[in-house]
């Protein structure tokens, strides 16, 4: 072989090989307090659980489904990313995070992008008499600095704490936790009052899923960015239980064992 084409075939072996673009990140929010935990009453028998965890004194349960629910995003979308973003002290917000796995053993504190708390939160007014969410908003732009207002969501109990651009969309979260109906507390303040809504309030993480995965395909489908995509998509769907079964499908899908446990990240 002459000696010219050996020299370019050894330059052509230490080109840079050209990869597809990595698509740009879609980031999932996610509040804490009412939307992934809940506050429980350590005297309370019907919320006495195996999950209950303790934080800073207190004690707290995590939404159910909440670490199959992140997986599955995790898994089947490789562009997403997950932070959390919480009123609460960080210490607090952290020991919450870092008692809840993934099924290969790693914390959500561990897999989420970022992690933002009280000392994150923006002053917009100083008038006390004014709700907190009027008076505190949460803003990315200093806590996740490369964020897009096309391809952000915020999922909280109180949309209202999103400034925009920032597009949040509810957490549904309404009730206490019950490990069961309780019929004789349906009238009291923050307990739901049939037991179809206290099922809707056991699965709103498996909601959240499924209205994620339809958010992705109308934005494909219609040429939407993917928080309008979601914001239309929850309009129409939060109180959709049906969709309930299709979140739960997903997260089976992600967790059978035929189709094997392949992590992007």
């Amino acid at each position: 072989m002459q000696a010219w084409l050996v020299a370019l075939l050894i330059l052509l072996c230490f080109q840079p090989v050209a990869h597809a673009s990595s698509p740009a990140p879609i980031d999932i929010v996610f509040d804490i307090d009412w939307t992934t935990f809940y506050s429980v009453e350590a005297n309370d028998p019907n919320q006495k659980n195996n999950q209950n965890l303790t934080a800073n004194g207190k004690l707290y349960r995590p939404t159910d489904h909440l670490a199959d629910v992140i997986e599955t995003l995790l898994v089947k979308h490789p562009e997403v990313r997950i932070s959390f973003f919480s009123g609460g002290e960080r210490s607090r917000n952290e020991a919450l995070l870092k008692n809840v796995f993934l099924s290969d053993g790693r914390s959500l504190l561990e897999i989420s992008h970022r992690l933002l708390s009280k000392e994150n939160l923006t002053v917009v007014s100083q008038d006390e008499t004014l709700p907190f969410s009027t008076r505190y908003k949460k803003v990315l732009d200093q806590g996740i600095p490369d964020w897009s207002p096309q391809r952000t969501i915020l999922i909280d109990d109180q949309v209202a704490f999103a400034k925009p651009p920032l597009i949040a969309v509810n957490s549904l979260g309404v009730y206490n936790y019950q490990n069961r109906f309780d019929a004789s507390r349906s009238l009291e303040l923050h307990f739901p009052v049939s037991e179809a809504q206290w099922k809707m309030e056991r699965n709103k993480a498996l909601l959240w899923l499924a209205m994620i995965d339809l958010a992705f395909q109308k934005s494909q489908n219609d040429s939407m960015s993917f928080s309008e995509a979601a914001r239309s998509v929850w309009e129409k769907q939060s109180t959709n239980s049906l969709l309930i079964a299709r979140g739960q499908q997903l997260v089976q899908r992600i967790a059978a064992p035929s189709c094997g446990k392949v992590f992007a990240f």
